[in-house]
């Protein structure tokens, strides 16, 4: 199985996104891997120094990725997939293969329009899966970097609501502890200050909404 985390525009929270499922996944005892899409390789250094059990793999190209994704899924219970910046052939190569989608997107108004052309990407991605006979799509969008003050993220959610997207109830915070995550080179389900617990808090109500029914089962056991 894989899920993919992808979105037409950069600086959306693809990587931190990826990384913590990641992570939080292999903590539930899975067998995991990692395929980095982005060409920075953010995830690649992250997830090395984070937790090496986790298997990553750098793909860039689109046959590197149909060969790539299939073997790895062959040996992992689960491939986490962080997308390129930008909606291209390789990030098309994600949607057809991955079980799952995750678009996080910042409560702007700029990134809702990019999450909705996303989405119309991957609409079209999904007629070819169903044309082929791999079954359907679950995407789910995920409004992060939230601030507690202000609503505008509340106007995003009606917008996005009232364009029957497949909106996320759970938001994620904009938290410091995110960025200390990176900076420690871990996650914040594993760190023991307060602001890391809420966000790790709040990652398991996120994932325990949108994962798959046999992965929500690990997350609600943990």
């Amino acid at each position: 199985m894989m899920i993919a985390v992808v979105n037409q525009k950069g600086g959306a929270g693809k990587t931190t996104l990826s990384v913590h499922l990641a992570c939080y996944l292999h903590d539930l005892g899975l067998k995991v891997a990692l395929v980095d899409n982005d060409p920075q390789q953010s995830a690649s250094g992250w997830i090395s120094l984070a937790e090496p059990g986790i298997h990553c793999r750098t793909l860039l190209e689109p046959a590197a990725l149909v060969d790539g994704v299939q073997q790895l899924e062959s040996t992992h219970d689960i491939v986490i997939a962080d997308g390129a910046p930008r909606l291209n052939e390789q990030t098309h190569v994600l949607m057809y293969f991955a079980r799952q989608i995750l678009i996080p997107t910042r409560a702007t108004t700029l990134d809702v329009q990019a999450t909705l052309t996303t989405k119309d990407s991957i609409d079209r991605v999904r007629e070819a899966r169903i044309a082929d006979g791999r079954g359907d799509l679950d995407v789910r969008i995920i409004l992060n970097f939230v601030r507690t003050v202000g609503n505008l993220h509340e106007l995003m959610r009606t917008s996005l609501r009232s364009l029957k997207q497949p909106l996320a109830n759970t938001a994620l915070s904009m938290r410091d502890a995110f960025a200390k995550a990176v900076t420690h080179q871990t996650v914040v389900t594993r760190m023991k200050e307060p602001g890391a617990q809420a966000a790790a808090r709040e990652l398991k109500q996120l994932f325990t909404e949108v994962l798959p029914h046999e992965l929500v089962q690990l997350n609600q056991a943990a």
